[in-house]
């Protein structure tokens, strides 16, 4: 979907730049990709998996069991409880490893096309989701909040084009969480048995999943509203949509490295790149 006519603006100077990087990062001529996660979603899918396996939350940061959870005692160990702090602390961890993963994916394909570029991350992340609070840079123009005693805005979505999976884009927590397992189970998801897939009896390996029913969200999502509430945002202490890493792709200037390295400093694919995709066939 495209989102702009335009390339995406950012100001070439700190903060918002890195300054060892004003001179290349994000210029004209160049590609530059980033994978950005809902980091609400991947939160509630974990206590999901938790519950799934019989453990709950306790809420650490604020010193208090959750209230309501009592009543799940059948589906998960109230006694021995994961510390919320942990569990936000791992949803971050993970998801940026995969954002990470992402983008060094691209950074081989550079390699295996013959392009210049490289994986970093010296762009304001937050400028790029759009919460400078500057108008003149609106950036990709998400949705965000900013509250008492938030250091930083916390981003939520783009409306109608990257919703995170927590308010003001769903009612409540609760509401959220059901729509993840519609994603999961629903049509189109993973677990659908109409999903295509290469097994040979795709639709029982899928249908062969353990559908959540109401009590299991119902548990899942008193957690999850617990959370919001003691932060007013989900994750509690972590922004609800993060982006981190870019990866940069440009034509490569062969003759700048035939001037100052050795060879051997670019491969036979970057050698060959020109000829290879822009000459006429």
């Amino acid at each position: 979907m495209r989102l702009s006519e335009d390339r995406l603006w950012i100001p070439r100077e700190e903060p918002y730049m890195e300054g060892h990087n004003t001179w290349i990062a994000n210029c004209e001529g160049s590609t530059l990709f980033f994978p950005v996660g809902d980091l609400a979603q991947h939160e509630i899918l974990n206590l999901c998996f938790y519950a799934q396996n019989g453990f709950c939350v306790y809420d650490d940061i604020s010193n208090t069991h959750i209230k309501g959870l009592e009543q799940f005692g059948d589906l998960v160990d109230l006694d021995n409880p994961y510390p919320l702090s942990f569990v936000e602390q791992y949803t971050l961890t993970e998801l940026t490893v995969e954002l990470g993963t992402s983008t060094f994916a691209g950074a081989l394909m550079l390699q295996a096309m013959g392009l210049g570029g490289w994986m970093f991350d010296g762009i304001d992340s937050l400028t790029v989701l759009g919460t400078s609070g500057k108008p003149e840079i609106p950036g990709l123009g998400f949705r965000y909040d900013q509250k008492e005693p938030w250091s930083l805005p916390n981003p939520t979505g783009l409306e109608g084009v990257f919703e995170g999976h927590c308010p003001p884009h769903f009612p409540d927590m609760r509401a959220a969480v059901k729509a993840v397992a519609e994603r999961k189970f629903g049509p189109g998801g993973p677990y659908h048995p109409d999903t295509p897939g290469p097994w040979k009896d795709t639709q029982s390996v899928r249908a062969s999943a353990l559908v959540h029913d109401e009590r299991f969200l119902e548990c899942v999502g008193t957690m999850a509203q617990h959370i919001f509430d003691i932060g007013g945002r989900f994750p509690a202490r972590f922004p609800s949509v993060f982006q981190l890493m870019y990866v940069q792709a440009h034509h490569l200037e062969l003759e700048f490295n035939d001037r100052f390295f050795e060879p051997g400093a670019y491969l036979p694919t970057h050698a060959d790149h020109m000829s290879l995709w822009h000459s006429a066939p």
